[in-house]
């Protein structure tokens, strides 16, 4: 009887590729969570403060979240998606 250790198995694609993929999914879901964690709090001191209930704020409000928060929370997901697909290969 011999004794035989199994190869080292290496995940398939390239390690650089991989690597700069799964910097990209970081990079783009810290992005992503923390766009996501400053609306949710400028939503809630809104909402605290009474401005929320305001016709007239309740537009400037939305408007102020979708372009401080939703674009670059988007282009975080974006990143993401664009590292996972890379790791994946």
């Amino acid at each position: 009887m011999t004794d035989q250790t199994p190869p080292l198995v290496q995940p398939p694609g390239d390690p650089v590729r991989r690597f700069f993929g799964g910097l990209l999914m970081a990079v783009g879901g810290l992005i992503a969570a923390l766009c996501g964690l400053c609306s949710l709090l400028f939503v809630g001191t809104m909402m605290f403060d009474g401005a929320l209930f305001r016709e007239g704020d309740m537009f400037g409000l939305a408007l102020a979240v979708v372009v401080f928060g939703g674009v670059p929370g988007g282009i975080g997901w974006v990143l993401f998606l664009i590292g996972r697909k890379l790791r994946r290969g």
